[in-house]
């Protein structure tokens, strides 16, 4: 396949996102370390987390794989959608729009029935809490999460998919890791308008790019 679905490219959509991820699962990470900072249980929850996007991931995989075997042009569409997507994120996350939220609020009603899961493992004393509560919370609704899966299943091959979406957890782990010891210093960053800003116009780009390698072979 000749679009940009590199290992790359997911890891630095990860990296971007960070400001938008610190948002929507800060809150849990601080929760972490409400004892003092513990980087094993901080590591077990992003093993969770990551474990829950990689199973998303080659879910999307299969879904992929299979519409791109029973719909010839199934690809150039899901390719459409995906820098379409991707696009809108990037406004989304530059804070430009609020078209993406309803993603967010679409997956609001899977993610009641899954929160309850979590209650038991806070406060959390051991991995044999953080990791179930990190493939918990890697349901969280996040629309940057709910498009790049999008943008996964174009892979049309579950392990690739699944391999993407773990590798863009791995993104943005180091801004989550460092949450809890630089919780305030971090807040006040992800706040500035040209932060929100960079890491809006790097995923604009990616959508850019993918709609551009879709859509150059067909002219």
């Amino acid at each position: 396949m000749n679009e940009p679905l590199t290992f790359l490219t997911a890891w630095l959509l990860g990296l971007m996102g960070s400001v938008h991820c610190m948002g929507m699962c800060g809150g849990i990470v601080g929760a972490l370390s409400m004892n003092g900072p513990k980087p094993t249980l901080q590591l077990g929850y992003h093993i969770g987390r990551i474990l829950t996007y990689g199973a998303l991931g080659f879910a999307a995989g299969i879904i992929g794989l299979w519409l791109s075997e029973s719909h010839s042009n199934v690809g150039l569409v899901l390719r459409t959608i995906s820098g379409i997507l991707l696009i809108l994120m990037g406004f989304y996350l530059a804070g430009q729009t609020q078209m993406l939220a309803w993603i967010e609020r679409a997956g609001s009603g899977l993610w009641r029935r899954l929160q309850p899961l979590s209650k038991g493992l806070i406060p959390t004393h051991s991995l044999k809490q953080a990791i179930p509560l990190g493939m918990v919370w890697g349901f969280l609704p996040c629309g940057l999460v709910y498009s790049t899966l999008s943008w996964a299943l174009v892979a049309a091959d579950p392990v690739k998919s699944a391999s993407l979406m773990m590798v863009f957890g791995l993104g943005n782990l180091p801004a989550l890791f460092s949450f809890a010891l630089l919780t305030q210093q971090l807040t006040k960053l992800k706040s500035k308008t040209w932060v929100k800003l960079m890491s809006g116009t790097f995923v604009v780009g990616f959508g850019v790019w993918t709609l551009y390698a879709t859509w150059s072979t067909q002219i």
